[in-house]
């Protein structure tokens, strides 16, 4: 859904690489934290950060990582990958404008279309609160870790 340009991190001339998306959502409901407000440092907001915010979220919330958002979408292995992370707010809002795209690529592999609702990022605003984005309408803005959203997972190429 995205191809790296000069600037973002991942980017090396001459060469071909970008974000794809997973065929489905790996939750339509789970929480960004793993149930205690923490500072996590996972700020970064750019194309090209998600996968070492997802890295510091985990390190931060431990254990049982699939009972939240990053940890979840860390596990998931489609494709046979294992590099499958939580989008930056920047790599999410990158996803929104190509969903029709991602949709139809997703169907024709067996997956299934973003839903309408808000789905986490990676990057934290605050000790208690997280970027989402919302897929009806591109809206973005920070929302309580403790609320329940979807997770669709990237990965580099």
């Amino acid at each position: 859904f995205y191809i790296f340009e000069s600037g973002d991190t991942g980017y090396v001339a001459g060469e071909t690489h970008g974000l794809i998306a997973a065929v489905q959502d790996q939750s339509s409901g789970i929480r960004w934290y793993n149930g205690s407000y923490t500072t996590t440092g996972a700020t970064a907001t750019t194309i090209g950060t998600g996968s070492a915010n997802t890295d510091a979220i985990i390190a931060a919330q431990g254990a049982t990582e699939t009972s939240y958002a990053a940890g979840l979408a860390r596990a998931y292995t489609g494709g046979g990958f294992t590099d499958w992370f939580l989008p930056s707010k920047d790599e999410l809002n990158q996803m929104y404008p190509n969903k029709a795209t991602i949709n139809t690529t997703a169907s024709a592999n067996g997956g299934s279309n973003f839903s309408a609702n808000y789905y986490w990022s990676s990057t934290e605003s605050v000790y208690d609160s997280a970027w989402i984005q919302v897929f009806n309408d591109g809206y973005q803005g920070c929302y309580d870790k403790g609320l329940t959203y979807g997770v669709r997972a990237v990965r580099a190429f």
